[in-house]
C-alpha cells in the first residue's frame, strides 16, 4: 500500500474519531443520602443530609416501622433540598429511611434522568439500664470494661484553624464526640463556625469535627461541615399556607400565588396562621393578624429568602356577614383557560407559545351589579412566567373575590423531523454520515488514480524499453522526433511499414539496413528474421518471426 493512501486512510480514522468525541453523550446522574452514623439509641433523633447535585425534582421518602421521619417527600432545586430529613428512633432493631427519585432531571439541560433508590441504614438500640442488685466485684468489672471500650473508641484529632459552614438545617451541635451526648444547639445550612480539629478515626460511624460554638468546645459530625461557603439562596417561596381552625383559602394555596380571600365570624379577631418557608433559611413575617375588624382586613405574610429579596403573600379577610361575590364570566381573547371556568375554581394557567405576546385582554363580569372588578398584570408580560390576578369587590367594599391566572409564555417547541429524535442530534449523526461517505469517495478516487497512473508508467517502461532505430536522433534535441516519426509501432518498423513518404526502397542505404537490423537483434535477439531477408532469401528460418 502507498504512503498516499495511508496517509488518507489515517485522516480518515482521526475524523471519524473526532466526530464521536463531539457527538452527544447520555447526562450521567447520581445522588446520595447519608445520616453519618451506624447506631443509635431508642428515643434519639438523627437527620439524613441529600446529595444530588445538578439534579432537580421529586425524591419520595420512605422508612421502615422502628422510625418517624418528618417529612414524606424531598423536592431538590438543582441539587438544593426543601427540607431536611430528621429521623426518629422509635423501637429496637435496624432502622431503613429510603429516598426514591421521582420525576428527576437534570438542572442544567433539563432532561429526565433515571436514578435508582438510595437506602440509609442505622442499627437502633435499646436503652442501656443498670442493676443494684448487681454484686460489688461485677459492677467493678463493668466499669472496667466500659472504661476500657470508650479509651479505645476516643477520635484522634488532628488540631486545625480554619472557617466552615454547614451544609443543611437541623444539624446538631453537641458536647461531646458522641451522639447520646446532649445537643447545645443546631446549626442553619450556610452557619459559620471555626473548626480547631477534626478527627482522622470514626467513632460509631461518625468523624467528628471539634468547633467553638457561642465561646464553648463543641462537636458536630464532618459530614454536615464544608469550607466552602454555600450560595445564597434567592428561594422567597412558601411552602404551605394554613391557619388553625375550619378555614381554608380561597383560591388553594399554591406558592406561585400571592392573593387569597377568607370569610370568618363576627367572633373571631385573631387568626392561627402556619407559613413555612420552602427555604429554611428564609424569614417569615405576619403582619395585620391582630385584633381583625368588622368589614375587610388585610393580612400580609412577607418571605425575605437568604440573598435579601422578598415575597409578599396576601390574605383578604372579611369579618362579620358576607355573601359569596365572584364572576360569572372568565375569559381570554384568543385562548383557553386551564380548567375551564367555573365561579368557584379561582385559579387558571394558560400556556401561550409566542413569546411577542405582551397584553392580553382579560374579559370578567361579576355575579352582583355594582361590584367593582380590577384585573391587574395583563399587560407588559414578560417571557416566562406572569400572574394576572382579577380582584372582585363589593361596592361598599366590604366582600373581596381573587381569581389569578397564572400565564407562562415560552417559545413555540421546536418540531421534530423524526419522533423521538431531537433535531440536533438529527443533525448532527446526519453530518457524521455524510463526512463518512464523502472521505470513503475520496478513498477509492484516489486509489483509482493510483492505480491508472502505475498502469501508464508500466506501458512506459514497456515501449520505452527498445533502442531507437535512429541513431542521429540519440544525439540532438528534436523532441523525439526522427526519420520514423514521432511514435513508431515496433511491429511496423520492422516489418518496414509506415515509413516516411519522402524515403523510397532505392534509397535506403546499406547504413540504413544494418542499423536497423542491429536494432532488432539488439532487442529481440540474433537469430530473427524480417520481411527483407525472406525477400532476399526466398524463405523462413528457424527463429522468431513476426
Amino acid at each position: 500500500m502507498s504512503k498516499k493512501i495511508k496517509n488518507t486512510i489515517s485522516i480518515f480514522i482521526v475524523t471519524i474519531l473526532t466526530l464521536i468525541c463531539l457527538a452527544p453523550k447520555a447526562e450521567a446522574a447520581s445522588f446520595s443520602i447519608t445520616s453519618g452514623i451506624s447506631t443509635t439509641t431508642v428515643g434519639k433523633s438523627y437527620t439524613i443530609s441529600i446529595s444530588a447535585k445538578g439534579l432537580t425534582g421529586k425524591f419520595n421518602v420512605t422508612h421502615s416501622s422502628n422510625v418517624s421521619v418528618n417529612v414524606d417527600s424531598v423536592w431538590v432545586d438543582n441539587g438544593t433540598p426543601d427540607s431536611t430529613i430528621r429521623v426518629t428512633a422509635k423501637s429496637a432493631g435496624k432502622a431503613t429511611v429510603t429516598l426514591t427519585p421521582s420525576d428527576v432531571s437534570s438542572a442544567s439541560s433539563g432532561n429526565p434522568v433515571s436514578l435508582s433508590p438510595k437506602t440509609d441504614t442505622v442499627t437502633i438500640k435499646s436503652k442501656s439500664s443498670s442493676s443494684s442488685s448487681s454484686s460489688g466485684s461485677s459492677s467493678n468489672k463493668k466499669s472496667s470494661t466500659s472504661t476500657k471500650s470508650n479509651d479505645t473508641e476516643k477520635p484522634q484529632f488532628r488540631d486545625v484553624d480554619e472557617t466552615v459552614y454547614a451544609t443543611s438545617s437541623g444539624i446538631n451541635i453537641r458536647s461531646s464526640y458522641s451522639t447520646s451526648s446532649s445537643a447545645i444547639g443546631t446549626l442553619n445550612t450556610g452557619d459559620e463556625l471555626t473548626r480547631t480539629a477534626i478527627a482522622s478515626n470514626a467513632v460509631d460511624g461518625i468523624t467528628w469535627s471539634r468547633v467553638t460554638y457561642n465561646g464553648q468546645t463543641a462537636y458536630v459530625s464532618s459530614s454536615y461541615l464544608s469550607t466552602e461557603k454555600p450560595e445564597e439562596s434567592s428561594d422567597k417561596t412558601l411552602k404551605s399556607l394554613t391557619i388553625d381552625g375550619e378555614y381554608s383559602l380561597t383560591p388553594e394555596f399554591s406558592a406561585d400565588v400571592t392573593e387569597y380571600t377568607l370569610n370568618v365570624p363576627e367572633e373571631v379577631t385573631t387568626l392561627d396562621i402556619d407559613a413555612v418557608p420552602t427555604d429554611d433559611n428564609a424569614q417569615v413575617e405576619i403582619t395585620g393578624n391582630d385584633q381583625l375588624l368588622d368589614g375587610v382586613n388585610t393580612i400580609e405574610i412577607k418571605v425575605t429568602a437568604e440573598d435579601g429579596t422578598a415575597r409578599t403573600y396576601k390574605i383578604s379577610v372579611t369579618k362579620g356577614e358576607f355573601s359569596n361575590i365572584g364572576l360569572t364570566e372568565l375569559s381570554i381573547d384568543g385562548y383557553t383557560l386551564t380548567p375551564e371556568f367555573s365561579t368557584d375554581v379561582y385559579e387558571y394557567t394558560l400556556e401561550i407559545n409566542d413569546l411577542t405576546v405582551t397584553n392580553l385582554n382579560v374579559n370578567a363580569i361579576a355575579d352582583q351589579e355594582n361590584a367593582i372588578v380590577e384585573i391587574v398584570g395583563n399587560t407588559d408580560l414578560k417571557p416566562g412566567e406572569n400572574i394576572i390576578t382579577i380582584l372582585v369587590k363589593s361596592e361598599e367594599g366590604e366582600e373581596v373575590a381573587t381569581y389569578q391566572i397564572v400565564v407562562n409564555i415560552v417559545e413555540k417547541p421546536e418540531e421534530q423531523l423524526i419522533s423521538g429524535i431531537n433535531n440536533n442530534d438529527l443533525f448532527l449523526y446526519g453530518g457524521i454520515a455524510l463526512g463518512v461517505i464523502i472521505i470513503l469517495i475520496i478513498i477509492v478516487a484516489v486509489v483509482r488514480h493510483k492505480r491508472k497512473a502505475n498502469r501508464n508508467i508500466d506501458e512506459e517502461q514497456y515501449y520505452g524499453g527498445f533502442s531507437s532505430l535512429n541513431k542521429d536522433s540519440d544525439n540532438k534535441e528534436t523532441d523525439s522526433k526522427n526519420k520514423f516519426g514521432d511514435t513508431q509501432d515496433l511491429k511496423d518498423i520492422v516489418n518496414n511499414k509506415n515509413m516516411p513518404e519522402d524515403t523510397s526502397e532505392s534509397e535506403e542505404t546499406d547504413s540504413v539496413k544494418k542499423h536497423r537490423r542491429s536494432v532488432i537483434e539488439e532487442n529481440f535477439g540474433a537469430n530473427i528474421n524480417n520481411e527483407e531477408d525472406n525477400n532476399d532469401k526466398g524463405g523462413r528460418k528457424k527463429g522468431k518471426h513476426f
